[in-house]
């Protein structure tokens, strides 16, 4: 069963460059941990109307992992927090394994 994981927020930095840095710093330093936990996969979006609106789309293949990953403060909480205005909005769903492309 894979897990995804969305991350939605309002950058902290409103230069379009700066943003994309420092999401792919973080995302160097915490690939890492994600990938020995169960992490297969990060899309990002920027909604279309406003470019500081930011959504990450994030595929697991193991729940243990996940939530060991989302339980340490230095993951969500610390790292992943400071791209943001204020504290991300983080859901986790499951495969429902219905029909779909």
């Amino acid at each position: 069963m894979k897990y995804v994981v969305t991350v939605r927020g309002k950058l902290k930095d409103t230069d379009a460059k700066m943003a994309e840095t420092a999401h792919n710093d973080t995302f160097e330093r915490l690939s890492v941990i994600g990938k020995d936990l169960g992490s297969i996969g990060h899309q990002t979006y920027l909604n279309s109307e406003d470019k500081n609106e930011f959504l990450a789309v994030d595929t697991w293949s193991s729940i243990e992992g996940l939530q060991k990953f989302l339980a340490d403060p230095a993951n969500p909480g610390g790292e992943i927090a400071k791209l943001f205005t204020s504290e991300p909005q983080i859901t986790v769903w499951a495969e429902s394994g219905w029909k779909g492309l």
